[in-house]
């Protein structure tokens, strides 16, 4: 959109299909949190895994976001200094 408003020339045909795929989206996220916040009425999640520092280790995560230790590794990873 902000493309087509810098040319000045809005092609509407594109900006409906846009919002119809938003709209979907939307749905879906909707869907989701409903289907989030049953599952932990009833407490069938999982807890969340943490690093030895504390803080939580994200799916996919390589390497804890606070402390920088390898995900699976005991100790911290040393920091070079200059």
């Amino acid at each position: 959109m902000l493309e087509m408003f810098r040319r000045d020339q809005f092609r509407q045909d594109l900006l409906v299909d846009r919002c119809i795929e938003l709209g979907r989206l939307e749905d879906r996220l909707s869907e989701l949190d409903a289907l989030l916040a049953a599952a932990v009425s009833r407490g069938k999640t999982r807890p969340a895994a943490r690093c030895e520092c504390g803080a939580p280790i994200f799916w996919g995560s390589k390497f804890c976001g606070q402390c920088g230790r390898a995900v699976g590794d005991g100790p911290a990873l040393p920091v070079e200094t200059p």
